[in-house]
């Protein structure tokens, strides 16, 4: 198996552990404060604050981009640039994929390539115009210790630093984590069931993502939905169902859960499954 470089786990996370100790503090600001300077102030602050110990880097093949990525499709991969995300990783194994350390140090890679801004980190995900470079002023000019601070983890987030949120935040918060998933699925379902790609990409957007990522790939009851059969079935169910996906998709994941325990769902077709989604949906309707 090629081996890829990558942070180590336990360094990284005690990096971003080290600097969400104590909120709103001058470590936190300063931290800020060399993000919004740019790449050299930014790659500097890390070489004397993570690569000075030695086995902070494991050594193997370094993975890049050749793309330079505008803030906003950094936040927001259009299609295209999904496209672009998935040929640079499709064909490194998967166990890498869920790496924090992995990512980490691939976001580094893209900061000295200038395929992204350091600034970029800092961008907030729900607001349309709160780029990094206003998050950043806007919490470095505050003496609200919670701005601060929320601001600090959201550059770690986005770095796919695991001190925020724990290993999840792969999937959930780090946006190129999410396109590789997102499309991931999509690649692999359309292969299993009788819809398209595209379909199945329309279907994981950015909302439809969001309701699954937790139950496919977090662990426990909800685990049961990332079986072939089962997803399968959700997602030929959503196909002609859309709507559903806004209203009840949570409800219907919760009683799929329970129906797995007992029923063994997982074996039968994802097109009996969509019948068994599509009698949960009507009683919940009903």
């Amino acid at each position: 198996m090629t081996e890829y470089k990558q942070i180590n786990e336990s360094i990284w996370r005690t990096f971003g552990k080290n600097l969400l100790s104590n909120k709103g503090s001058d470590e936190q600001i300063n931290f800020l404060q060399v993000c919004r300077n740019g790449k050299e102030d930014f790659l500097n602050y890390l070489e004397e604050n993570l690569f000075n110990n030695e086995e902070a880097t494991i050594k193997g093949k370094t993975v890049s981009f050749d793309h330079k990525f505008t803030e906003a499709e950094f936040r927001f991969p259009p299609i295209d640039t999904q496209a672009i995300i998935w040929e640079v990783f499709e064909k490194i194994e998967r166990e890498y994929m869920g790496h924090c350390g992995f990512w980490g140090y691939i976001i580094i890679q893209m900061i000295k390539d200038d395929c992204i801004k350091p600034d970029y980190l800092a961008s907030n995900l729900n607001g349309v115009n709160e780029t990094g470079v206003y998050m950043l002023d806007n919490a470095i000019n505050s003496n609200d210790g919670k701005k601060i601070d929320d601001c600090t983890r959201r550059i770690l987030r986005s770095m796919g630093n695991s001190a925020p949120r724990g290993k999840r935040i792969v999937f959930n918060d780090f946006y190129l984590g999410k396109a590789y998933w997102r499309w991931n699925w999509a690649n692999k379902m359309s292969r299993e069931i009788n819809l398209s790609f595209k379909e199945v990409l329309n279907t994981l957007d950015e909302k439809g993502y969001t309701e699954f990522y937790q139950a496919m790939h977090t662990g426990g009851g909800k685990s049961y939905i990332s079986q072939t059969n089962i997803l399968g079935g959700l997602l030929l169910f959503l196909n002609k169902n859309p709507e559903i996906l806004v209203k009840n998709i949570k409800k219907i994941i919760d009683i799929i859960s329970y129906l797995s325990a007992w029923k063994a769902i997982e074996v039968q077709s994802p097109e009996l499954n969509k019948q068994e989604i599509q009698i949960i949906a009507n009683n919940l309707s009903g």
